[in-house]
């Protein structure tokens, strides 16, 4: 039994040892043109899905997808995210395609999480990805409003549809 502890203390200081050493001697690569590895993304993915799944709401989304609800939700939609996460005029942001790890580009891939865990992520940000928090710029119920467009916005009401158009280009005149 002796020994077998002994193995595991071995390995395990031979994985944290040669860990700490391909950080500390500067092999990891940090820049962010190469694209993660599918290792690191997995990884990443994985951590952050149980993370975020652990901390969302147990509720269901409080908002109703009205035209009003939507059309709001596409206004702070385009403000605050179109940028980095594509919008109405361009479904995918090549400003978001240049960070590292990518943006999901959720006009033209609509996430299949649960609202809850949508609004967690826009509320409380992402750490090390450039998503902020944006609950001291939004308030619980604009979040949700976003979070409600968001997964309606490929079956948008002809009326929501012209709102948020007119709010892209309303946006991109104030640049």
């Amino acid at each position: 039994m002796r020994n077998f502890l002994l193995g595991v203390i071995l390995t395990l200081a031979v994985v944290f040892g040669g860990g700490y050493l391909y950080l500390a001697t500067g092999i990891y690569n940090p820049s962010a043109i190469p694209d993660p590895g599918k290792l690191e993304r997995s990884i990443a993915h994985l951590s952050l899905e149980a993370s975020v799944e652990r901390r969302a709401p147990d509720q269901q989304n409080p908002i109703q997808a009205t035209e009003e609800n939507l059309i709001a939700g596409a206004r702070m939609y385009e403000q605050f995210c179109s940028d980095c996460h594509g919008g109405a005029k361009h479904r995918v942001s090549e400003f978001g395609r240049t960070f590292s790890p990518r943006v999901p580009q959720i006009i033209n891939r609509i996430p299949r999480d649960p609202d809850a865990n949508l609004f967690w992520i826009t509320r409380n940000g992402i750490k090390m990805t450039g998503m902020p928090y944006w609950s001291h710029i939004l308030s619980d119920d604009d979040i949700w409003k976003v979070v409600t467009f968001i997964k309606h916005s490929d079956k948008l009401p002809p009326r929501v549809q012209e709102e948020w158009h007119k709010t892209e280009h309303k946006a991109d005149h104030e640049h």
